[in-house]
């Protein structure tokens, strides 16, 4: 959650936030004020900080990074040199799935499975390589027998819109959630009267602002780079459990 939020903050509390990404195992014994010391901020940033990214205060927020610690496998703090990038890859890939399992709300990926088992027609915008996997849900879907149709031309989605209405549903697929064609495209759904969901890593982005429902992708780390690794990998977990809800849905019904 502090990853996804990150984008949108200020300076000061951007600086809290990688503290916060970087020392976890400090942070949960520390005080607010000794945070605030260490990531050269004030003591009141640290309390917005908290809030901003969800929580009522410091003491909850260290509840719930306490408990995330908790369930993360035990690593090396200098991991060995010999160390194959791969299996950085595959740890980096592990964490964020288990991640993701905390950022999603299965409530949410629940409504949106019934929504799409009951519409009379799907449509699924992405553009790059957002495309691609707006196409991989269309397919899927597909395959329950839900009329979805992959737009990886959210200009095309854009003026196709206007015959969608209530008993249909859009779906937009954005890292970044500010592509400008895909944003366009799935107001315009909800313009129409469609239910719109946004599948993302910024929870405050535009696409967010015309999404009926939100589901969250984390991001990754890249173990080369350092740097953020495409986040196909999560919005593919994404995809999966709704898929998957949907599935359970529809043998249950």
């Amino acid at each position: 959650m502090i990853r996804a939020h990150m984008p949108q903050l200020p300076i000061a509390l951007m600086r809290i936030a990688k503290y916060a990404v970087a020392n976890p195992e400090l942070i949960v014994h520390q005080s607010a004020a000794q945070v605030a010391s260490s990531s050269k901020s004030g003591q009141a940033s640290v309390i917005r900080f908290c809030r901003t990214v969800g929580f009522n205060g410091f003491q909850d927020f260290k509840l719930a990074l306490a408990g995330e610690l908790a369930t993360r496998p035990i690593r090396s703090a200098e991991p060995d040199a010999s160390r194959k990038l791969s299996d950085q890859l595959g740890d980096n890939l592990i964490a964020a799935i288990q991640e993701n399992r905390s950022l999603l709300n299965f409530g949410d990926v629940e409504i949106l499975a019934m929504r799409l088992l009951k519409a009379k027609r799907v449509d699924v915008y992405g553009a790059g390589f957002s495309g691609i996997l707006a196409s991989l849900l269309a397919a899927r879907l597909l395959r329950l027998n839900v009329h979805a149709f992959a737009i990886s031309d959210p200009t095309f989605g854009a003026e196709v819109a206007h015959g969608l209405d209530g008993d249909c549903v859009a779906i937009a697929i954005s890292e970044t959630g500010l592509t400008r064609d895909t944003v366009t495209a799935l107001r315009r759904a909800h313009s129409a009267g469609a239910f719109t969901a946004a599948i993302t890593s910024r929870p405050e982005s535009p696409l967010v602002g015309a999404a009926d429902l939100m589901l969250l992708a984390a991001s990754i780390e890249s173990p080369l780079t350092g740097g953020a690794l495409t986040p196909a990998f999560t919005q593919l977990f994404v995809i999966e459990v709704l898929v998957s809800a949907a599935t359970i849905a529809r043998n249950d019904h």
